[in-house]
């Protein structure tokens, strides 16, 4: 059948039309989402992609501003508040369970912190969890080393960190940027979350090219902070970039990279860093993983027409 307006409507009609359905199926909507589980297989390892929540963002972005609202409009999103993913990853090895950040935990709104009901919802306690990653000290990638009521929330975990961004944040006087005064919060909150870890003696500093298992290798990627680190999965038949904050607004910055956001420590560096990335994801056609591309956040880069790039997301595979 053709498909018109007036087919449409007349399909809608009859589904109208049908009998109603019993009670059980007519019980009270459930009121929320399920919790954020994606698994890929890359190579021989299993990565698990799983949600902390979503966290509104006004205009915090530089360049044109008119710009900026006619991309978002074109995409049907608003333009003074958009939703934005906040991703982690759990890569299983086989022999070792990798925890790529933490979240929230409850530092910042109730749309966030949903990140232990994740790991929940894919069968992971986070007491089995052996090393976790925190890729830089942001609130949203570090402050779930906490528990709601702050004790350790990954308690056989070694934590890996940059050295020099463990260094920058959580040593010596607290620094505070010119016109960032919200750097000083985030310095607590992210010295809070690593002094109990610190005191027993389980974290350990990285430099660039650390492989914090085999085939899981880090890759210092500066600009939005001094040590912000992204993360190669590569075993033998697959490989992943977990490239974190290089992308805070997928509708904006793919086509748009020289946008900055206000968060990055050095703009300049953060727009040459991701325009580097994103050319390297693009030639190799290298898939990527972002915490704040909408979830599961797992696709590929592809160069357009007017220099930019175009965000392909991965099909979902119910088979992994």
């Amino acid at each position: 059948m053709e498909i018109t307006r007036r087919s449409f409507g007349l399909a809608a009609l009859g589904g109208a039309l049908l009998p109603a359905l019993p009670a059980a199926a007519r019980e009270a909507p459930a009121g929320a989402q399920v919790a954020s589980v994606y698994r890929l297989k890359v190579g021989a390892y299993e990565v698990t992609v799983v949600n902390d929540g979503w966290v509104g963002l006004t205009k915090l972005w530089s360049g044109d501003p008119a710009g900026a609202e006619k991309l978002l409009h074109d995409a049907f999103l608003p333009t003074e508040l958009n939703r934005t993913a906040v991703n982690e990853w759990l890569i299983n090895t086989g022999d070792k369970l990798v925890l790529v950040d933490t979240g929230t935990s409850n530092v910042f709104a109730p749309s966030l912190g949903r990140l232990p009901k994740s790991l929940a919802a894919a069968g992971v306690n986070p007491a089995d969890v052996d090393d976790v990653v925190i890729t830089h000290i942001h609130p949203d990638h570090c402050a779930g080393l906490l528990t709601t009521d702050k004790k350790i929330a990954f308690p056989n975990a070694i934590i890996h960190v940059n050295a020099d961004e463990y260094a920058w944040w959580c040593e010596g006087e607290i620094k505070v940027p010119d016109q960032k005064p919200f750097w000083k919060g985030f310095a607590e909150i992210g010295r809070a979350a690593f002094k109990p870890y610190a005191d027993a003696g389980k974290v350990q500093t990285f430099k660039d090219g650390t492989e914090i298992a085999p085939g899981v290798m880090t890759i210092t990627a500066r600009g939005h902070t001094v040590g912000h680190t992204m993360v190669r999965v590569a075993p033998s038949g697959g490989d992943l970039l977990l490239w974190t904050d290089i992308v805070h607004n997928a509708t904006l910055q793919f086509p748009e990279p020289d946008r900055a956001i206000v968060f990055d420590l050095e703009p300049p560096m953060a727009i040459a860093t991701r325009k580097k990335v994103m050319d390297m994801a693009a030639t190799d056609r290298l898939m990527i993983a972002g915490t704040h591309i909408a979830f599961p956040g797992v696709g590929h880069v592809a160069k357009a027409s007017n220099g930019g790039y175009a965000f392909v997301p991965v099909p979902w595979n119910p088979d992994i």
